[in-house]
């Protein structure tokens, strides 16, 4: 239920308007109803007495929701005219009630004399917010659907004034979520081609007021909209730079945080890892300690089988690229063979290595013999004061120089 309280000049325009051609007249108060032209001279007639009244006629358009159409009977439509020009005090004067079903709408028009019975003046001045306490106590009182307001308004069906409100209207709610003061709501409905003019006040710079202007027709804010009334949109230009300023805020914090995330990405590139031997990863002491020949004690290794952890001593070997684990301390010695050497050039030799063993010498010192086996599965080593590597490496170049020479001279011959 929406209702509009207008005042106007002439009884003839009004009456005429609202009783066209398949309205129906409901009820009539204080009048001769038989024909158009007695309704209007019976207002004029009553009206006469106060001439000098430049508004004597009152409108009242009421409108209901189309979910509410099934309800609106013509008895129950009276009910409620009367019972809002009651809640409005509009009292003891001649009004009709009149009833249109050219629109989805189901509608009414009360129209009556501001000059009442006793041609006193029925006052409308400031009865805007009386009017929506009056239709929202009423749509309470009977159950009445609360419309969605200006949204469901048909725009294609309007003409001027309202057609130039409402598209003024659409225009503001479009291009209001990206204004940050009233610079920006003028250039944004410059596109739209709606003029903007502000209210200044007279003694200080500011902003009080702004009325909007399209096609020739010009409304006051409130007039579009009380939510956009220039206390309103200033509301709404406030709202506007917060959140701008706080997605402002929001990037430069998302963009340090990628900066950061990005430095910790390329730090973590650029450090060296180190290496892991059985899925412990050395800390750069024991990797330090690996390389200069020594050994560690890692813990909770993960075996070659996958089905359990194991702690051992762990050593490499010469080249550096093969662990080997004992259980105990590497450096120990164990006879084997004919000599007594550390455990871990044993492991070494029966690794198929040739390793520069520390053995027990005669005498109580040490010695430092080259230790290996032709193949794993032979039951002796061998030994040799030199590295058997070197001379199999210049046997091996020898053998090469040789051939060389051999072709080259049989080259020759040819």
């Amino acid at each position: 239920m929406i209702a509009k309280n207008i005042k106007g000049k002439s009884f003839k325009g009004c009456v005429s308007y609202v009783m066209h051609e398949g309205a129906t007249l409901l009820e009539a108060e204080g009048v001769w109803a038989e024909t158009k032209q007695d309704i209007i001279r019976s207002f004029a007639m009553q009206r006469s007495g106060r001439k000098e009244i430049k508004q004597p006629v009152g409108h009242i358009p009421i409108a209901f929701s189309p979910e509410d159409k099934v309800r609106m009977t013509d008895e129950f439509m009276v009910k409620l005219a009367k019972e809002y020009m009651e809640e409005m005090s509009i009292r003891n004067t001649q009004y009709i009630i009149v009833r249109h079903n050219n629109t989805e709408n189901p509608h009414l028009h009360i129209v009556y004399n501001r000059i009442n019975n006793d041609l006193k003046l029925i006052s409308v001045n400031h009865d805007y917010k009386r009017n929506i306490k009056v239709c929202k106590k009423l749509k309470d009182k009977y159950g009445l659907t609360y419309g969605s307001g200006k949204e469901k308004v048909k725009r294609e069906k309007l003409k001027n004034p309202d057609k130039a409100k409402y598209y003024i209207h659409d225009a503001i709610k479009s291009v209001l979520p990206v204004c940050k003061n009233a610079f920006d709501l003028r250039l944004s409905l410059e596109k739209h081609g709606i003029e903007v003019e502000y209210k200044w006040k007279r003694t200080v710079k500011e902003i009080e007021g702004v009325s909007f202007r399209y096609g020739g027709v010009a409304f006051k804010d409130s007039e579009i909209d009380r939510k956009f009334s220039f206390g309103n949109l200033k509301k709404e230009f406030l709202k506007n730079l917060l959140e701008e300023n706080k997605r402002i805020e929001e990037l430069h914090l998302q963009q340090q945080e990628r900066q950061i995330a990005e430095l910790k990405r390329l730090q973590t590139q650029s450090k060296p890892k180190n290496p892991t031997i059985g899925g412990v990863e050395l800390s750069p002491e024991q990797w330090k300690t690996l390389k200069d020949g020594g050994f560690v004690y890692l813990e909770n290794m993960n075996k070659n089988s996958g089905d359990g952890k194991f702690s051992s001593y762990v050593f490499l070997n010469e080249e550096k690229n093969k662990a080997f684990f004992s259980h105990e301390n590497p450096d120990n010695l164990v006879k084997y063979g004919q000599y007594e050497m550390r455990i871990r050039d044993k492991i070494l030799i029966e690794n198929g290595y040739v390793t520069k063993a520390k053995i027990k010498w005669w005498g109580g010192g040490f010695a430092y013999p080259y230790l290996w086996k032709e193949n794993k599965a032979d039951a002796d080593y061998k030994e040799s004061f030199t590295d058997p590597r070197v001379r199999k490496t210049q046997t091996v170049e020898k053998k090469h120089i040789s051939s060389t020479i051999q072709k080259k001279n049989k080259g020759r011959k040819m």
